[in-house]
Order: structure tokens, then C-alpha cells, then sequence
């Protein structure tokens, strides 16, 4: 059976390899990754300090190292915070801290009783890892995938359990238990899951970044970088398989191209600073204009289209022109005082209804000819192919 000493340096080595891991992932920016390196940092010092605690000044093997110890469950509670842009509430953290640290004084020098020191550890680690699984679970409408979120609420639950566990059986046997080191089969178990109680949360912390990362490099590789609009190649992995369903179910499907008319021109006058302006604020306003099932991408400068399921040519002609309209509406703007306005500009609009035998390609290639007429013939208006 392992000792109580080696047990604490590997968990000690655990937090070292868990703050390697979180410093590789300070350069990804997101929030909560600075904290919960923090935390392994001083978890790694305080479980050094527990394990060398028969060699140690009774002050820094009580309650310097149980304060440290706090302090690094405060912090990574502070990382989960700030990773769902929550409040940290570093004051009453630090307070609780603090009051931990003293009632381990109290009941080392007061009343010399392990059992209290050890009950008063634990009813904090599982407060803080209880409020932990609840800031999890209260932001779960911000998960993207489950099963990070889901494993890392559990484990935070499941080490709540265990420390309300661990301080009934202390506060029934006070007399069994009499030191951290000492080698009982409930001291080593208590301490063998207490030990890897920041490794294990970590983990889920990490999992957690990789997940957002993998969000973002998702967004990035599907939304155009300026305007948020999918993006080209998005565009074509969704348009086959909106054609797959429209041929299965036998459901009509319209593709909208459209273009900023004039837009060189814009671009010319103004800057293209503002013609960026242009392509975000015609994004935003078509967005307005067509349902959640729609699809709006930019193709390429400021030429855009727009995929529209279950959507026959009456219908898509009412949604081109609500596009144009919502665009032509860009001279009555109302510009904020302090803010650089954007010109007006219109839009022109060309309509193609899927066909049998059209590859997306060939949809595309008629509701671009479409766009060409409708420029053709005057610009600010839509045309069918």
C-alpha cells in the first residue's frame, strides 16, 4: 500500500504536469487558463508542504500549508468563473481564505484537534467545488459540446460528495485520525481522492479549452473573418446537403446572388475602410430579412448569396425584394453622433429555382446570370432566372 507521503508528491508531480499543459494554452486567450495555472502552481506547493509536514515548523505544516491549499482551490474556482465570463468575487474568495487559515489556527493552537482541521478542510473543498459543478451548470446554454461540461460538473459533484463524506467520518472517529500521514486505510482513501482533486478539475478545464478552440477554429474556418457571413466553402458543404434533402423530400429551393452596386465606387470616395463598413452593415440587414433556416454567405468581394430551403419562386421573390428594400434603406440610416456614417448604397438581385438535374454549380451559375441582368437593366432590383 502506498504512504501517505508518496501520495501527496505524486499528486504534486500530477499538478506540475497539469500547469505544463495550462501554460501551452495561455497564448489561446481564453479566460480562466491564467487562473487555473495559478492554482496548480500553489496546489503543487502546498501538497509538497503537506508531504514534508513531519519535517516542517508546526506553522508551515497546519496552517500555512491548508491556507496555501485554499488558496489554490479559490483560484481554480476563480479560472471556472471567468471561463463563463462570470463574476469572480475575488474578495469574499479571499476572505474565505483567510477564515479557513484561521479556524486551522484556532483548532491547532486553541483546540488541538485533527479531526476539526481536517473537517473544516473539507466542508471548504467541497464548497468551492460545489459552487463549481453550479457556475458549470448554470451556463450550460453556453456549452457547445456536452460531454467536457458534463464530466466536469460530475467530478465536481462527485468530490463534494466525498469531502461531506470525509467530514462525517472525522467528526465520528476524531479519536482514530490523528494526523494527515497517519497510514489508516480511511486516511490514505480520504487522501488519495483529496489529493487529485485539482488534477481531476483541471483536466476538465482543459477539456473545456480544447472544446472552445475547436468552436473557434470551427467559426474561422466556416464564418468570412469581416463580416460573419458563412463563408464560401461553408456555403457549398451546406448547399449539398439542403440539395440531398430538397431532391428527397421533393421540396422546391431558391438561391439568391446579390451585389453591392457601385461598390469600387464607394471604395473610391469614401475609403476602403468604409466600403468594410458597407459589406458588415448589408450583412447585418439582410440577416433581418430572411428566416433562421436561410443561409447567408459572402462569396467573394462584396457579392453574396443567399440559400433558401423549402422555398418556391413566389416566396423568393418576396425575400429578394425585402432584402433590396431593407438595403435601399441604408440612405435613411440614422448614424450615431460620434460615429463615421456609412453611404448609402442599393443592392442588385438575382433569383434561380433548383432544378432536377442542377448541381449546385449550375444553381449558382443561372442565379448569377440572374444577378447580371438585373445590373444590366438598371441595378437596384432583383431578376429571375
Amino acid at each position: 500500500m502506498p504512504s501517505a507521503f508518496n501520495i501527496l508528491v505524486i499528486g504534486a508531480l500530477f499538478c506540475v504536469v497539469m500547469l505544463l499543459v495550462l501554460i501551452s494554452l495561455l497564448r489561446s486567450g481564453i479566460p480562466g487558463v491564467r487562473e487555473w495555472s495559478i492554482a496548480n502552481g500553489i496546489g503543487f506547493f502546498a501538497l509538497v508542504l503537506y508531504a514534508c509536514g513531519r519535517e516542517l515548523p508546526e506553522l508551515a505544516a497546519y496552517e500555512l500549508a491548508n491556507g496555501t491549499y485554499a488558496g489554490a482551490s479559490a483560484a481554480i474556482l476563480v479560472g471556472f468563473r471567468r471561463f463563463f465570463s462570470r463574476r469572480a468575487h475575488l474578495r469574499p474568495l479571499m476572505i474565505s481564505v483567510v477564515a479557513v487559515t484561521g479556524l486551522i489556527a484556532v483548532f491547532h493552537y486553541a483546540i488541538d484537534s485533527f479531526a476539526l482541521r481536517t473537517v473544516t478542510v473539507a466542508l471548504y473543498q467541497g464548497g468551492i467545488c460545489s459552487l463549481i459543478a453550479i457556475t458549470i451548470w448554470r451556463s450550460r446554454q453556453a456549452w457547445r459540446s456536452h460531454y467536457p461540461y458534463v464530466f466536469t460538473v460530475g467530478m465536481a459533484g462527485l468530490i463534494t460528495v466525498g469531502h461531506a463524506a470525509r467530514a462525517l467520518i472525522y467528526l465520528s472517529n476524531p479519536a482514530e485520525l490523528t494526523s494527515l500521514l497517519q497510514p489508516s486505510p480511511w486516511n490514505l482513501l480520504f487522501l488519495s481522492a483529496g489529493t487529485f482533486v485539482l488534477p481531476v478539475l483541471t483536466i476538465g478545464a482543459v477539456m473545456m479549452v480544447h472544446d472552445t478552440m475547436m468552436a473557434k477554429a470551427e467559426h474561422a474556418a466556416n464564418r468570412d473573418f469581416l463580416t460573419g457571413a458563412w463563408s464560401r466553402r461553408a456555403l457549398f458543404e451546406l448547399a449539398e446537403r439542403e440539395l440531398s434533402l430538397a431532391r428527397r423530400t421533393n421540396r422546391p429551393m431558391a438561391l439568391l446572388m446579390l451585389d453591392i452596386d457601385n461598390f469600387k465606387s464607394i471604395n473610391d470616395t469614401w475609403g476602403h475602410t468604409t466600403g468594410d463598413r458597407v459589406l458588415m452593415d448589408a450583412v447585418l440587414r439582410a440577416e433581418t430579412a430572411i428566416r433562421g433556416i436561410d443561409y447567408f454567405a459572402r462569396v467573394g468581394g462584396e457579392e453574396f448569396a443567399v440559400l433558401l430551403p423549402e422555398t418556391g419562386r413566389t416566396a423568393g421573390v418576396k425575400v429578394a425584394e425585402r432584402i433590396r428594400v431593407t438595403m435601399e434603406g441604408s440612405a435613411n440610416a440614422f448614424h450615431l453622433e460620434g460615429q463615421p456614417d456609412t453611404p448609402a448604397y442599393t443592392v442588385s438581385i438575382g433569383l434561380a429555382m433548383l432544378r432536377d438535374s442542377d448541381s449546385f454549380q449550375e444553381l449558382m451559375r443561372r442565379a448569377d446570370a440572374a444577378l447580371y441582368a438585373a445590373k444590366a437593366s438598371g441595378r437596384n432590383r432583383v431578376a429571375c432566372d
